[in-house]
């Protein structure tokens, strides 16, 4: 939110923050980021790609089963929907592990959890499909069949500011 304090990932789960850098410059873009007092890992590519997915995972979940459900934010979907939030991660999750052949670290839902309580007032939308959920949708219904039902869902009640593919 505009004007807010920035939030660097830091949650009970990961009090060392879940921001990550890896690759070439990631050592500069983490001082710059440490002289905001903000954390940052930086990390090999291997430990990076389960991390951008669980941040994919995070966004598309939590987003979408609250807008799905008409809630005002990502906490009141992680409260009110728990159940279907950890239903569609570990779809998800088993999605990207098949397809990308990523192992994630265990605890997959508890961290997500742990850092939707840090952002909990955050707004549900569904926006910028092609960068967050277009992924798992195009995976089709055999591996994101909750995840893409809650999307059609969506559709129906003319939540999308976009047409589905």
């Amino acid at each position: 939110q505009k004007g807010a304090e920035p939030i660097d990932g830091v949650t009970k789960m990961n009090p060392e923050g879940l921001t990550a850098a890896t690759g070439e410059h990631a050592q500069d873009f983490a001082n710059c980021l440490a002289a905001l007092n903000l954390k940052c890992k930086v990390i090999t590519p291997d430990d990076y790609r389960p991390a951008m997915f669980e941040k994919l995972i995070w966004i598309s979940t939590y987003m979408l089963v609250g807008t799905a459900k008409e809630c005002s934010s990502v906490g009141e979907a992680g409260r009110k929907y728990k159940e279907l939030v950890e239903e569609v991660i570990s779809e998800l999750t088993a999605a990207v592990a098949a397809e990308e052949g990523i192992a994630f670290p265990e605890g997959v839902i508890e961290r997500l959890a742990s850092y939707t309580d840090v952002v909990a007032d955050f707004p549900c939308a569904v926006k910028e499909f092609e960068w967050r959920n277009s992924y798992f949708y195009k995976l089709g219904d055999e591996l994101c069949s909750k995840h893409n039902t809650l999307m059609r869902e969506c559709a129906q009640k003319c939540f999308l500011g976009f047409q589905l593919p």
